[in-house]
């Protein structure tokens, strides 16, 4: 009960004026309005969020298109040096970002990548490439070897196997992968602030704005907060079910 106090009081916050903001002590009954959310939208934050959003799809997309092929790869190939591109992988993404993104900063600086949609993607696929990658490693590890084998005696070669028979069956724990991926991308803030720009900065960096040293709109504040946070809790709750979901359920018949 306690851990939904700091969301409900961002909650009610976000609906209120200026005034009752400021309350102290804060008023627990109050007229709700959207002029938070108004004055928020009628502001740069409108075209950050839309950064956001083609950011998180671009990037999750990408990320899917190559870490689920290459966590398959991973997943059945048992080689010492397969392993090591794991680990490898694995380390990459707990890796400090601040570690990365500076000489990343500066290659882009020449090849003329800052602030550009291309950039900010390729600075989101050193984290969500490694993390797609290690989970679909472990989803693939789940999935039963017969039904590769079986696929293969059929005449399929090892491609239309992978595509028509474990890609399915491994559906759920792609979308859960997917779903923790946009996670990620949609709550990136410190590479989009070193490799982005003005034209280019998504919703949590336009958020961050909002505060100054001389002022700050405390109902911008959370109102721009209740609308990054929601959809992450509302994507978390779907990811958890996939989570709990068996990846080969109904693969195989008794």
């Amino acid at each position: 009960m306690w851990v939904f106090l700091p969301f409900l009081w961002l909650l009610s916050t976000a609906f209120k004026n200026q005034a009752d903001a400021f309350a102290l002590p804060p008023k627990l009954v109050f007229q709700p309005t959207l002029e938070a959310f108004r004055q928020l939208f009628s502001g740069p934050f409108a075209h950050a969020t839309m950064n956001s959003v083609i950011l998180t799809v671009t990037a999750t997309g990408i990320a899917l298109l190559l870490g689920v092929p290459a966590g398959y790869g991973l997943a059945i190939a048992k080689s010492r040096l397969t392993v090591g591109s794991g680990y490898l992988l694995l380390a990459a993404y707990v890796m400090p970002g601040i570690v990365y993104v500076i000489p990343m900063f500066i290659i882009f600086l020449n090849v003329g990548l800052v602030n550009t949609y291309v950039g900010i993607v390729l600075a989101y696929e050193t984290f969500l490439l490694p993390l797609t990658a290690w989970l679909m490693r472990s989803y693939f590890l789940d999935v039963p070897p017969d039904l590769e084998a079986a696929a293969l005696i059929d005449g399929c070669t090892r491609f239309q196997a992978f595509r028509k028979v474990i890609l399915p069956t491994a559906l759920p724990g792609i979308t859960t992968v997917g779903l923790l991926a946009a996670i990620a991308a949609w709550g990136e803030y410190f590479a989009t602030l070193i490799i982005g720009g003005s034209d280019t900065y998504n919703a949590n960096v336009a958020l961050a704005g909002l505060v100054s040293g001389y002022s700050s709109s405390f109902g911008q504040l959370t109102a721009g907060a209740l609308f990054i946070t929601v959809p992450i809790l509302v994507v978390t709750l779907v990811a958890q079910r996939g989570l709990l979901r068996g990846l080969t359920a109904g693969a195989v018949k008794g």
